[in-house]
Formats: C-alpha cells, sequence, structure tokens
C-alpha cells in the first residue's frame, strides 16, 4: 500500500513539475520575479542584468534550440531601442516575449504561449 500511494505521489508531482516547466532554458543568472500558469497573464517575469540587445540574444538562443522559428520583432518605442516584442512559432504554439528597460543597465521580459 505504502509503495501505490509513493507511486501515485512521484507521478502527480512530475505531472506538476512538467507543466510549470518553462519551454526553454532561462538564461543564466535570471531573476525570477513572478510565475503564472492561470493563462490569464504572462506566465513569467524575470529581469537580466544586460542591456536590451543583450538580452534580446541571450533569449532568442535557448528558444530557438527547443524548435521554436522566429517570426516577429515589434518594436514598441519609436525606435525600438527601450521595449521590444518578439514572437516565436513551434506547431500550434505561439510564444511571445515582451523585453523592456528603463535604464539601458538591466532588461525585464515577460513571457507566454497562445496554443
Amino acid at each position: 500500500m505504502f509503495m501505490k500511494k509513493s507511486l501515485f505521489l512521484f507521478a502527480l508531482l512530475a505531472a506538476a513539475v512538467s507543466a510549470a516547466a518553462d519551454p526553454f532554458e532561462l538564461p543564466e543568472k535570471t531573476t525570477v520575479i513572478s510565475r503564472d500558469d492561470s493563462g490569464k497573464t504572462w506566465a513569467f517575469n524575470g529581469m537580466l542584468n544586460v542591456s536590451l540587445s543583450a538580452a534580446k540574444k541571450l533569449l532568442k538562443e535557448p528558444i530557438l534550440k527547443k524548435g521554436y522559428q522566429f517570426q516577429y520583432e515589434i518594436p514598441v518605442d519609436e525606435k525600438g531601442e527601450k521595449q521590444v516584442i518578439l514572437s516565436f512559432q513551434k506547431n500550434k504554439e505561439t510564444l511571445i516575449v515582451m523585453l523592456w528597460s528603463e535604464d539601458g543597465k538591466k532588461t525585464y521580459f515577460s513571457y507566454g504561449i497562445t496554443k
């Protein structure tokens, strides 16, 4: 009986971890601000201590390694120097990443997936 309960709890934990797993490997030294798996807001919010252009490179590489295809880069501010939205496609999933920098030294980012 104990073994059955242990296996059940292990399976339940494994399912929860895989459901909450990031769709790509986060860059080293990412500061996690929040996670939300409700599907009603960004799934992840974080920060990198690098410029916006460096953060784009650090995020694009692991996303592409996971089989996503780059689609669009949409500048949100006039020159695309402070805020940008990136879009990636994999099968029927669209991964949206929003990046913004206020001081040029650190970049905040959020991502979400639509299916």
